[in-house]
């Protein structure tokens, strides 16, 4: 893993984590109205104003002959379709932010806690050094930073220890 790489996926951390959440619920959603829509296809191909003696390659005279083989070979309307790919892209996208979240979770045990303060602040949620700073005097009055320049040091040494454990 590259060291781009690993800082792209400290910076998105926080919408990954969002996003997985949300997506479980759209998945969910996705794979019953998916469900439902395959159960009315049937239905729907044999309402009245379908002209079910346009079926291409249908061999026999008999209409519903012919739908059920084409059924039977695996045929689905277009909506059917589109409803499986995008739940297929969501599955793609949450395991890319299950991945994310996976292995940032992993890379945070390498810290102690005044790396994880300032990982967490600055890298994960954009703080600027200066509120870093200010939170880690709070935090570590009796080791407290005095510099911006500490505060980057230690941020350092946490995306290299992280960089180090993924291999970067």
């Amino acid at each position: 893993m590259q060291r781009e790489q690993v800082k792209r996926m400290l910076e998105s951390y926080r919408q990954c984590r969002a996003r997985r959440v949300s997506l479980a619920a759209e998945i969910v959603l996705a794979e019953r109205q998916l469900a439902e829509a395959r159960e009315r296809m049937t239905e729907e191909a044999v309402l009245p104003g379908h002209d079910l003696a346009c079926v291409p390659g249908g061999g026999t005279g008999d209409p519903t002959a012919r739908l059920a083989v084409k059924f039977a070979s695996g045929y689905q309307p277009r909506y059917i379709l589109e409803m499986a790919g995008d739940l297929r892209r969501m599955r793609d996208e949450m395991q890319e932010c299950e991945t994310v979240c996976r292995c940032v979770e992993a890379w945070r045990g390498v810290l102690n806690e005044r790396e994880l303060l300032v990982l967490d602040r600055h890298v994960i949620g954009g703080e600027s050094y200066a509120d870093v700073l200010e939170a880690f005097a709070r935090q570590f009055p009796s080791t407290a930073l005095t510099s911006l320049d500490g505060v980057k040091c230690v941020n350092k040494r946490a995306i290299s220890k992280i960089c180090a454990a993924a291999g970067a």
